[in-house]
């Protein structure tokens, strides 16, 4: 016959035994659930205006190639809200770039010239910007401004030949013939065929003759 005497009976958890969770660990939970909905709420904003630059982009880039140079415009600056929106992905140098293209083809210089300068800003190793820049200058006839902006770039891109022959038009335009012999030559001799658009460009015309 076994005893239970001598065996301690069981007890219920009383109130003061039962676990209580740490305010600390509520606090903390929380803070986590917070942070993690502001990150979701971040990446879905962030996505969701890249989404819209990058519609708004191919869209300009297609007016552009059919002439609807307006419409373009508009549609760039469109992208480049949304792309301001990103956060944290705001520079695409290329956008400027093309808008300031457009503002060329419309004839528009002031803010041609401002986009390039952001474009250049954004991406100082890519010639693009410079040569465009020059561009724009010259269709204003600002001899100085693209000379300088010119020679500024070559210390860069000493190989490019569209900066040269931009260099050879502004010397042209300066009335300084013998160095803008000098620099058409440097560019056709890196690009051959920019002797035939030579050919073709008033301030060049006269002095096509005179290369080697």
């Amino acid at each position: 016959m076994t005893s239970n005497e001598n065996q301690v009976p069981e007890q219920a958890p009383t109130e003061e035994q039962v676990p209580e969770q740490a305010p600390t660990n509520k606090a903390f939970r929380i803070i986590c659930m917070t942070f993690c909905l502001a990150a979701t709420v971040l990446f879905i904003w962030v996505w969701h205006h890249q989404a819209q630059f990058n519609d708004q982009y191919r869209k300009a880039t297609f007016l552009m190639r059919n002439g609807e140079t307006e419409q373009a415009i508009e549609v760039y600056q469109k992208a480049i809200k949304n792309k301001r929106r990103t956060l944290f992905f705001t520079e695409e140098p290329s956008v400027y770039n093309n808008l300031g293209q457009a503002y060329l083809y419309a004839e528009e210089y002031a803010p041609a010239v401002e986009n390039f300068k952001k474009a250049i800003e954004m991406a100082p190793d890519t010639v693009e910007g410079y040569v465009n820049l020059t561009t724009a200058y010259l269709r204003q006839n600002l001899a100085v401004e693209a000379r300088e902006a010119c020679l500024r770039a070559l210390e860069t891109f000493p190989q490019t030949a569209p900066l040269h022959y931009n260099l050879a038009c502004a010397y042209a335009l300066d009335g300084e013939s013998q160095k803008a012999v000098d620099s058409l030559t440097q560019a056709v001799n890196l690009n051959p065929e920019l002797k035939t658009v030579a050919q073709q460009e008033g301030a060049l015309k006269r002095i096509v003759s005179e290369l080697p």
